[in-house]
């Protein structure tokens, strides 16, 4: 359960927020929130940081300082809290930088307290482990029509952003499309995030392909534990660019599959992401995959709940069955993962010689997942991204 305390008066349910963006909540206060937090903060923006721990809020708050963000002096303005109502009080942007796995959870405690038109976007990367759902997803389920959704992604260590230093993002938003009913609120909101980001040497490009966006930040992970197991099987340089392209290809794969666009990956929240987080050390994903090399089965069960990727890895195998299609790298991960196949067998196997075609591209209306078609055009009950515990709901379409 969140650790949270109401205010004797909530956001007001419904009302109109202005922009351009003058007060922001980033709710999840691990090193990218903070990062995320500080970023805004420092570009004018009165930004409050919430915390699941109201020891770990005080002690930001106190000392303006994070553990995972050595050397970085944090705003002395940055408030920092474990008091979620009082977080997203009178927020026109709440920035959720929670793992995967709680997204849905803590979405659903913002059920009904933001007001009409607040910018919700995402920060987290993978796929909701049950269902394969996107993080959007999740939020527009959670959250329902009366705010606009997307994610942020694209290459960024945590420690980059919170020391100042130049990087480039994507903002996804469905309702950036010319043809979406809310197309120009999305466009003042993206418009105004852009300039307070800019402020803080973070540039933002924009797309309506949240299906792109989304699958690479999820699957660069994948990659990333690849490229780590190679470096530590010290196989080379070019065994390890042929091992991103196969993960590119798993990317493309994916995206097309999902109605996405490819060229989507072309872009910082595609290869960008994926060179970053495959060729440093600084990646978590990366550090793991040389572990597991080094030590072995130990370091599998000790750290594999806690990488991204491999927990992406294993969820993304509901897609894969649910489309039709095969996702090598992802599929050379989990076998890793389970014992199946050493490390030098799977990696192997990734860099044989293979026919290279784009797979069958799913449409609405012609074998599309249930899930993602146009809410109009399916019913309100059944939803496979809906809590057991709620009925169901549609979730908007990202096709």
């Amino acid at each position: 359960m969140l650790d949270t305390i109401d205010l004797p008066h909530p956001t007001p349910l419904l009302s109109r927020v202005p922009f351009p963006l003058g007060r922001a909540a980033v709710l999840g206060a691990g090193a990218w929130g903070t990062a995320l937090a500080a970023a805004l903060q420092r570009a004018g923006v009165v930004t409050t940081l919430w915390a699941r721990r109201a020891d770990h809020a005080s002690r930001i708050h106190t000392t303006h300082s994070h553990d995972d963000l050595p050397g970085v002096e944090l705003p002395l303005s940055l408030t920092a809290t474990s008091d979620l109502a009082a977080a997203i009080q009178g927020a026109q942007l709440v920035l959720l930088a929670v793992p995967a796995s709680a997204t849905r959870e803590l979405a659903s405690h913002l059920s009904g307290r933001l007001a009409s038109g607040t910018l919700v976007l995402t920060a987290s990367k993978g796929f909701e482990r049950e269902t394969g759902a996107f993080m959007t997803e999740v939020l527009d389920d959670a959250l329902g029509r009366g705010v606009l959704t997307g994610a942020l992604s694209g290459p960024s260590f945590a420690i980059e952003v919170a020391r100042g230093e130049p990087t480039l993002l994507t903002l996804a938003m469905a309702a950036l499309d010319p043809l979406h009913s809310g197309h120009r609120t999305a466009q003042r909101q993206a418009n105004a995030l852009m300039r307070a980001l800019g402020h803080a040497a973070i540039r933002v490009e924009t797309t309506s392909d949240v299906i792109g966006v989304q699958v690479g930040g999820a699957l660069k992970n994948q990659v990333a534990i690849a490229c780590g197991m190679a470096t530590a099987l010290g196989m080379g340089e070019n065994a390890r660019a042929g091992i991103l392209s196969r993960g590119l290809d798993d990317m493309r794969q994916l995206t097309l599959a999902l109605g996405g666009q490819a060229d989507t990956l072309l872009g910082s929240c595609g290869v960008g992401d994926l060179f970053l987080t495959a060729s440093s050390t600084q990646s978590r994903n990366t550090r793991l995959g040389m572990r597991i090399v080094r030590e072995g089965p130990a370091a599998r069960l000790e750290q594999h709940e806690l990488a991204e990727g491999a927990i992406s890895a294993r969820t993304v195998v509901v897609l894969e069955r649910e489309l039709g299609i095969r996702l090598d790298l992802a599929a050379a991960i989990r076998d890793v993962f389970a014992g199946v196949r050493s490390p030098a067998q799977a990696l192997a196997s990734l860099l044989e010689p293979r026919p290279h075609s784009a797979p069958p591209r799913r449409t609405v209306g012609q074998h599309a997942p249930a899930a993602r078609l146009p809410a109009l055009l399916r019913p309100l009950e059944g939803s496979r991204h809906a809590p057991a515990a709620m009925p169901a709901t549609a979730v908007r379409s990202h096709v």
